[in-house]
């Protein structure tokens, strides 16, 4: 699949089924630093963690990575979309722990997570959230207030 940008070098708007080597000839490659390919190391990190671990569904990947025109993203923004019924009152083991815990994430993988159920209404306005480009992006390039962009979901 190709991806399509607007002239801002924005995805367009909506969500981009896409696999790793999408993003990472998308998004991880060397821009006037190293700072992409080391972001797509840790986010590969933990999406392998993740498949390792049995948690399925797939991930929403968001922030300034997913932007081209910036060429140092400062982080990568996931929502981890978990199947259907997955019972989050259950206890979990350690490292199925540190795979949903914002905390642990952030400090493991320096991703920042959300966590959303497949189908849910929180799943619906992560990606509503995750499609505006933010009011600090709009303010540097002198973009509209309402401006909308393309995220991108990898299966895991």
């Amino acid at each position: 699949m190709e991806l399509v940008f607007d002239e801002r070098k924005l995805l367009t708007p909506g969500v981009h089924e896409v696999t790793r080597k999408v993003v990472m000839e998308s998004f991880g490659a060397f821009q006037k630093s190293d700072q992409r390919p080391k972001l797509f190391a840790k986010l590969v990190e933990y999406l392998d963690a993740l498949s390792r671990a049995g948690i399925g569904g797939s991930v929403i990947i968001n922030g300034s990575f997913v932007m081209a025109c910036i060429d140092e993203p400062e982080d990568i923004d996931v929502v981890l979309i978990l199947a259907p019924g997955w019972d989050s009152k259950v206890e979990l083991r350690p490292f199925e722990y540190n795979l949903v815990s914002k905390r642990m994430v952030r400090k493991v993988f320096a991703v920042d997570v959300f966590v959303a159920e497949a189908g849910s209404k929180v799943e619906t306005a992560w990606i509503d959230f995750f499609g505006q480009v933010t009011p600090k992006w709009s303010r540097h390039f002198g973009w509209p207030k309402d401006l909308r962009k393309g995220i991108l979901r990898v299966v895991l």
